[in-house]
């Protein structure tokens, strides 16, 4: 089974959303406890301060007191109304909410006082405190259940008159108006936080266009158009891209051009020994004795070995065309070349020339020893096909400065100035009714010699012949 294919729009989509809402919920929920925190503890120091301005006031209230008032008094004087509240509320209209009012707020009810004598005893009380103490006598914050209410006190004590005052507000609403007040603070990150989902689709949608147009361009073209693509104004990694798959075209462009125009000379160069070995083939059937059938099958194996010559640098050819340069090893060349000489020897011998070898010192080079020992075995078996019999071969290694010089000289008839840059063509022959070469030894040189970065070079020299001469850099 398939995997399904992933959209990077709305991967990107999907996770940037996620990521941004994730985040900003948890920043919310921190800000609304952080928010709800402080101001719980705002309300304690309104509670301890309001305790210590209802205490002057409530002391004050008792010395006006006659002497034999009854114990658990309702101050009712601390929740009276303004008797034009309400008419004054609905005249200006700007109170929408029913807890306030121009003269206070509905909560100031929920905050009650007990004043308690030093046994214990209520002395006074706010109409919504209950008649028993609301906490235990010891100064500081404290917490009691009343009921179902729950109350958050503040004891204060009166070190000269012995008294106590409990000032207690419901939990309950603490609560409400913490969370009323940590909400609104909360309250533009929520309304912003879908505008921001907005504004980051839009964001991720814009970035990737370029990216979409390069795929329509892509889609829309025809599969022999390997044109360079080109999009305007591209962002940098689409650019990149861009210019990648431009790269990637261009090297299979080239690619398929040297298969195209490889595959019409391998073609043109097959068919005359084809038809070669059909006319050979036909003589010796067609034969009267046995000597001529005999000679036609000597020109028919001739005719084969150089096909099957043919065949094998062709392979050779279209490997080295494909090859990019791979890591190279340091090797001794005057050692590699005596190897390379010493196995073409026996074609020397075979002509009656003579194979001579000069190295003046060990040079070493970067390259690859299977690839440098065919360069050389093409450069001497050239030598060796295109000089006549009874000739000289020369192959001479040196220094000339930075680099190691091999040179193959051979007593041949050389070659006409103005085809000596032919040479490296493929399938080019100088006199093809000489030698049975495929024309494409020096080619492979050619090709060789670039992947090893090294410098050939091809000239007659002054006392005759052909010298070949390759340039490689030393080891350093």
């Amino acid at each position: 089974m398939s995997r399904p294919v992933r959209s990077l729009r709305r991967t990107l989509l999907t996770g940037v959303l996620l990521l941004v809402t994730a985040s900003l919920s948890v920043s919310a929920l921190l800000g609304f406890f952080s928010a709800s925190h402080e101001m719980e503890e705002l309300f304690d120091a309104r509670l301890a301060q309001s305790a210590r301005i209802t205490e002057r006031l409530l002391l004050r209230y008792l010395e006006q007191l006659p002497a034999d008032h009854d114990s658990g008094l309702v101050y009712e004087e601390w929740e009276l109304s303004h008797p034009d509240a309400e008419r004054v509320s609905q005249r200006r209209g700007i109170y929408t909410d029913n807890e306030f009012t121009p003269y206070g707020h509905e909560f100031e009810r929920n905050l009650a006082f007990q004043l308690l004598d030093p046994a214990g005893s209520v002395l006074l009380r706010s109409p919504s405190a209950p008649e028993q103490p609301l906490g235990a006598l010891a100064p500081g914050f404290d917490e009691m259940q009343d009921g179902k209410h729950l109350w958050r006190t503040f004891t204060l004590h009166n070190e000269e008159r012995g008294t106590w005052l409990i000032v207690a507000e419901r939990d309950d609403e603490r609560d409400e108006l913490a969370g009323s007040m940590a909400t609104l603070t909360m309250l533009p990150l929520i309304i912003t936080l879908p505008l921001l989902l907005i504004l980051l689709w839009w964001l991720v949608t814009r970035s990737i266009s370029p990216l979409t147009r390069l795929t329509t361009a892509i889609g829309e073209r025809h599969p022999a158009n390997l044109t360079p693509l080109h999009i305007d104004h591209p962002p940098k990694e689409v650019g990149l891209l861009m210019t990648e798959l431009n790269r990637l075209m261009h090297t299979l462009a080239e690619t398929l051009e040297r298969e195209r125009q490889f595959t019409d000379e391998a073609a043109h160069e097959l068919r005359t020994p084809l038809a070669v070995l059909r006319l050979y083939s036909e003589n010796a059937l067609h034969a009267h004795n046995e000597e001529a059938r005999r000679q036609a099958l000597e020109k028919m194996q001739q005719a084969l070995d150089r096909s099957d010559r043919l065949l094998r640098q062709l392979l050779t050819h279209a490997r080295l065309d494909h090859r990019k340069p791979m890591p190279h090893q340091p090797l001794d060349l005057r050692e590699t070349l005596r190897e390379t000489i010493a196995s073409l020897v026996p074609l020397a011998l075979n002509k009656e020339q003579q194979l001579a070898f000069e190295a003046d010192e060990a040079l070493t080079i970067a390259g690859q020893p299977t690839l440098l020992e065919l360069l050389f075995a093409n450069l001497v078996d050239n030598a060796i096909r295109y000089t006549p019999r009874g000739g000289t071969i020369t192959v001479l290694l040196d220094r000339e400065g930075h680099k190691a010089r091999v040179r193959v000289r051979d007593s041949g008839p050389g070659v006409p100035p103005e085809l000596l840059p032919r040479l490296s063509e493929r399938f080019f022959r100088v006199n093809p009714q000489q030698g049975d070469g495929a024309g494409l030894g020096m080619a492979i040189v050619r090709r060789i010699a670039e992947l090893h970065r090294a410098e050939m070079r091809v000239h007659n020299h002054p006392q005759g012949g052909l010298e070949v001469s390759v340039y490689f850099q030393l080891e350093s």
